[in-house]
């Protein structure tokens, strides 16, 4: 009954926009109101079809006069060159545009409502640049009351940077979330620490409040510090803001980053690099623990879909090691050593083999492909064991920051992986030292 009674809830869209979810029809199983959605493009396709017919009314009028003059059997349909009826009438002479929004893949409409003639013609909206994400905070900082600090040149640039990806709708939102926090603390003002909070709350969630046990919260730090060194030192393409060792949406901690330029597209040394921030847990917990936690999992299913991807997508294999001097059996013996380490590492919980629906499980069903995947993790596994083994007092030092503290972010974090002075060193494949015991 207060189904019946209660009002629907209006929605702050536009109704055009409502209509355009239900076209969203393919890929949607029938009982998931696909029906309902193929109902309504073949009434919008209708529509848009039948827009050139003149008004209604004008052809009721018409049809109605011209049947009667017909009837009556008096006026003659025309005399001479002079015709007695009404003219058929014409379509209106206005400019209609059919206009629809959607954040749905592309693909995933009707070709009948996208073709040319129809909705021909596409627009995408991309995410803001840093230079609009500036604007954009300018907007909505000058509608909150906030700290004097955040309208420093230094501290909007730093917003910018470490928002990179949000949509005015997230930023708006953390604005409107930050403040909320300071009023519940009692603030009439947020503050920087309010805003980067309010930032971890939409990308990772909100946190739990639980404790770690003393043990628990250091090797969470080790595990963490291991992703924000080797990230440091490789993947100088990429700028970390958010280093972490709060419980949130189920992960213990987390280490955010973002590209530090708008790219689409990367070369096999980044892709690399990749892999070796995401092993740099593991490494570092084999380092100062001497075996690995089950942390890694998530890192671990990553790390294996990258190498996956590498190999049987975009067609890359690992560069040859640096081995002057040695012969062909040496370099074939550390190459299988390293497939036999990216082998114990590599996550097979994926069992299709269609590459379609699963392309990495497609991947890893092929022999040689799945070797030479083997051979990239336990190239970058080895490698940033190598890194934190020779850095291993910075990691540390980087470890108890955040243990210090919970969470560093933005500059803070940066300026601390600075001062630590991390090396890369070299790594000489033919001494037992460099290989990890596993």
């Amino acid at each position: 009954m207060f189904n019946l009674r209660a009002p629907e809830r209006r929605s702050p869209y536009p109704t055009w926009m409502h209509k355009m979810v239900n076209i969203v029809n393919q890929g949607i199983m029938p009982g998931m109101m696909g029906g309902q959605g193929q109902l309504a493009l073949n009434q919008l396709l209708v529509t848009m079809d039948g827009i050139d017919n003149p008004p209604f009314f004008r052809r009721f009028f018409t049809n109605r006069i011209n049947t009667f003059l017909d009837s009556i059997y008096i006026v003659p349909r025309r005399v001479g060159r002079v015709g007695l009826r009404l003219p058929k009438p014409r379509p209106l002479g206005a400019q209609i545009y059919f206009i629809g929004a959607t954040n749905v893949p592309f693909e995933r409409l009707d070709p009948a409502l996208t073709r040319p003639g129809r909705m021909g013609r596409h627009v995408w909206f991309r995410t803001p640049t840093k230079d609009d994400r500036k604007d954009i905070f300018e907007l909505y900082l000058g509608k909150v009351a906030h700290a004097p600090d955040l309208d420093s040149p230094e501290r909007r640039d730093e917003i910018a940077r470490i928002t990179n990806g949000y949509s005015p709708a997230m930023i708006e939102q953390i604005c409107s979330m930050a403040l909320t926090n300071a009023h519940h603390e009692g603030q009439t003002a947020f503050t920087w620490q309010h805003l980067v909070d309010a930032m971890t709350v939409i990308e990772s969630g909100t946190a739990i409040g639980v404790k770690y046990t003393p043990r628990e919260t250091r090797a969470v730090a080790i595990h963490e510090a291991g992703h924000a060194t080797t990230a440091h030192a490789y993947r100088p393409e990429i700028e970390s803001s958010r280093l972490s060792i709060r419980m949130r949406g189920g992960s213990l901690g987390h280490h955010q980053f973002f590209d530090r330029e708008e790219r689409f597209s990367s070369w096999q040394s980044e892709e690399a690099g990749d892999l070796i921030h995401t092993v740099g847990s593991m490494a570092a917990e084999h380092v100062f623990y001497g075996e690995n936690s089950v942390g890694v999992s998530g890192d671990l299913g990553q790390a294996t879909a990258r190498a996956a991807t590498m190999v049987g997508v975009w067609g890359m294999a690992p560069k040859p090691l640096d081995l002057d001097g040695y012969d062909d059996e040496a370099r074939e013996k550390i190459e299988k050593r390293l497939q036999t380490i990216g082998m114990r590492l590599m996550n097979r919980t994926r069992g299709s083999a269609d590459f379609h629906a699963d392309p990495v499980a497609s991947v890893l069903q092929d022999r040689y492909k799945t070797q030479v995947a083997a051979q990239f993790l336990g190239q970058a596994f080895v490698t940033a064991y190598v890194f934190v083994l020779h850095n291993k007092d910075k990691v540390g030092q980087v470890a108890s920051a955040v243990e210090e503290k919970k969470e560093i972010f933005g500059d803070d974090l940066n300026r601390l992986l600075d001062s630590v002075g991390l090396e890369k060193p070299a790594i000489d494949w033919t001494k037992e030292e460099t290989w990890p015991r596993m």
